[in-house]
């Protein structure tokens, strides 16, 4: 399963997305760390466990043993897994309204687990954390490039003229474009709070904005910038279509 796999398994069961928390793999797959996984883990509260063993047809997968504590672990249609170990342990972000467990939380159960299988994980994990903290002007520098790149690609399927195309792609590339579009995106909810984060480093990283614009609108459009690079070093392709798709109005 991928990530679109994942969204649509989730929204198919009906799940109140307050009440549910993803975690590990499938929370990789989200953040586009992991390209695939074969099921999805889920913690829940010990209440709202009562609800899904009353709505679904739920099978005893395996106990859990920590410290002292039994817990008991469920599947529902041998594709999700839920229990209430771990509920409340880690720390979360937001993603298309649901919980997902944040990456350096998913390295400390995974480090902590200490299993064969996940070092792979594990490489891949710290290397998603490096370039995160990845400085944000280096960030913005790659991402303004990559930007320009799919709104010329845009402009070029418009069978414009060349002359066209450049008085058109201030539109889309010009700083103040740019803050527009990033403050639409975070009054509609459409970036995660991981996205959030990045782009709110780079907007308080120390730089030397342009004469020609205000420097709240050109911190604003480095904050972008940088989140279009960080999503290029991650290789998250698809959350980068994304993103320009809902720019361009696609």
């Amino acid at each position: 399963m991928n990530k679109k796999d994942i969204l649509e398994i989730l929204n198919k069961y009906d799940f109140d997305k307050k009440e549910i928390y993803i975690i590990a793999g499938s929370a990789l797959v989200l953040y586009g760390i992991k390209e695939k996984t074969n099921d999805i883990d889920i913690t829940i509260s010990k209440e709202y466990e009562k609800v899904l063993l009353k709505k679904y047809k739920c099978v005893i997968e395996k106990e859990i043993i920590d410290n002292g504590k039994t817990y008991k672990a469920y599947m529902i249609d041998n594709i999700i897994n839920f229990s209430t170990h771990y509920y409340d342990k880690f720390n979360y972000n937001k993603m298309d309204k649901y919980n997902i467990q944040k990456v350096e939380d998913i390295l400390k159960l995974k480090e902590s687990l200490n299993r064969e299988k996940d070092q792979k994980d594990i490489e891949s994990i710290k290397k998603y954390i490096n370039i995160k903290n990845t400085n944000s002007l280096s960030l913005a520098y790659l991402g303004d490039a990559v930007y320009e790149l799919y709104i010329r690609l845009y402009l070029l399927n418009s069978n414009k003229k060349v002359n066209d195309l450049q008085k058109e792609s201030i539109n889309y590339v010009s700083a103040k474009a740019q803050s527009k579009f990033l403050d639409n995106m975070i009054n509609n909810n459409f970036l995660t709070e991981e996205e959030i984060e990045i782009i709110k480093r780079a907007r308080n990283h120390k730089s030397h904005p342009s004469k020609s614009v205000d420097i709240i609108t050109y911190k604003k459009a480095t904050g972008l910038e940088a989140l279009i690079g960080y999503l290029k070093l991650t290789k998250n392709e698809d959350r980068i279509n994304e993103i320009m798709k809902y720019i361009v109005g696609d």
